[in-house]
């Protein structure tokens, strides 16, 4: 009997402490950090790149936003492993890692719903999640400069996690954030021997339209 008196009125200082600082405005936002992709035609993951973009919230219910977010990154001339060839204009897969200047740049969109965990007065924890959309283009070259892969606004559907830090400031329509965000996409193209996935690291401000 103690113990479900102690977790009722637990369960319900969370519900108080969630209906006295949520926050029923819609927000956009600027951001910018690095992302890390792994493009599937090569060996490992391509270096830190540098993306940026914006998202925007729609409430729904109490803490609860429709989330989509925005984001670009491209990188030029980095060195990585190939292990597929066009040669003789005939695609081949071989089991050969060849080496070979990469380029390549992603639009990602995604759309899904957000919902604000109230940790105090300032901070927000954000929990995200939904579908993505990736834009892919992609280019390898041998050190002779002849192209072997080229891929040119391939359109590929896949899904995202991720959490948002958000920090409020008193009497202020305005917060600043951190969020580590997570995409996974498969295509059925040949030249995509496994997943790509994409994990985004980035700082941004909000703004809340209607007020805090």
């Amino acid at each position: 009997m103690r113990k479900t008196i102690f977790f009722t009125l637990l369960f319900s200082a969370f519900l108080f402490s969630q209906t006295r600082f949520h926050n029923d405005s819609p927000f956009i936002s600027g951001l910018v950090g690095a992302a890390k992709v792994n493009l599937s035609g090569n060996n490992g993951s391509n270096p830190l790149s540098l993306a940026f973009g914006g998202s925007f919230g729609i409430p729904v219910i109490q803490n609860l936003y429709l989330y989509t977010r925005t984001s670009y990154t491209s990188q030029s001339n980095f060195q990585s492993y190939y292990n597929t060839s066009h040669l003789n204009n005939q695609f081949q897969i071989s089991n050969e890692l060849t080496e070979v200047n990469s380029s390549f740049s992603q639009l990602l969109v995604n759309g899904g719903l957000l919902y604000n965990f109230n940790l105090s007065k300032e901070f927000l924890l954000g929990i995200n999640g939904g579908l993505s959309f990736m834009v892919i283009n992609q280019e390898a070259k041998l050190r002779t400069g002849t192209v072997i892969s080229s891929v040119d606004n391939e359109n590929i559907w896949g899904a995202f996690g991720g959490i948002i830090v958000e920090k409020t400031w008193e009497d202020s329509d305005f917060s600043t954030f951190f969020e580590a965000q997570y995409n996974y996409a498969k295509s059925d193209a040949v030249y995509r021997t496994s997943a790509l996935s994409t994990m985004n690291y980035t700082f941004g401000v909000r703004y809340y339209l209607a007020g805090r």
